[in-house]
């Protein structure tokens, strides 16, 4: 691993046990187990370093997801079941464990947590960040919903943008959960929030359907 990269690596650690102002300089040099020259080769500043932390570990979490549900949204078969597109283009890629792979680390959700908290309150780009991942998110599960009601999967009832905002307040409910228990399974929460978004939205031929062959078998 580079020099840059090991003192990036390491501010993140840090400041995932004590926020961004609580990690002094020194701190971070001490811990990378470099020098202050060394430091200074590689960041103008401690702000610059920051931000780069920023850059390399606090924006794909709210980029990287998105990306993938547009990935698993141009991907799909003709006859992929919207339900099975509400999991492969929606849910799982935004489990956090995808996340973590993407870095290469496995950090405690709810240090990660407090961080983008302190960070969405004190820098300009984590909180344009946030409001575009929402924003993105909110797009693409509206466009699930409507082609759901267009292959007359869902029922033409169904007021999309009160199920968009449902399903992120659901969302946001399984994040506080996993802030106070960490072995919270959120595949497993979201798995559960699917089966009920589809329970409520579902075609009732379509739905008896999926409980008796299936989720890969409920296709139109």
């Amino acid at each position: 691993m580079k020099t840059e990269e090991h003192i990036l690596q390491t501010a993140f650690s840090l400041f995932l046990r004590a926020g961004f102002a609580d990690v002094s300089t020194n701190e971070i040099i001490r811990k990378a187990g470099t020098t202050k020259g060394g430091f200074y080769y590689c960041f103008k500043s401690r702000e610059d370093l920051v931000h780069q932390v920023i850059a390399a570990y606090i924006i794909p979490y709210y980029q990287e997801p998105v990306a993938a549900m547009h990935l698993a949204w141009e991907a799909k078969r003709p006859d992929v079941s919207t339900k099975k597109l509400l999991w492969d283009a929606y849910f799982a890629p935004q489990r956090f464990i995808q996340y973590q792979k993407h870095i290469g680390m496995d950090i405690i959700f709810r240090d990660f947590y407090f961080l983008l908290y302190e960070g969405m309150k004190k820098f300009p780009q984590v909180q344009q960040c946030f409001a575009e991942n929402t924003r993105q998110r909110e797009d693409c599960l509206r466009r699930i919903l409507e082609r759901g009601k267009e292959r007359k999967e869902i029922t033409d009832d169904l007021d999309i943008s009160a199920c968009v905002m449902m399903t992120l307040a659901m969302q946001d409910g399984i994040l506080a959960l996993k802030v106070l228990d960490e072995h919270i399974d959120d595949e497993e929460k979201y798995r559960y929030i699917e089966e009920q978004i589809w329970r409520e939205i579902a075609v009732q031929d379509l739905y008896i359907k999926y409980l008796h062959g299936g989720a890969n078998n409920a296709v139109s």
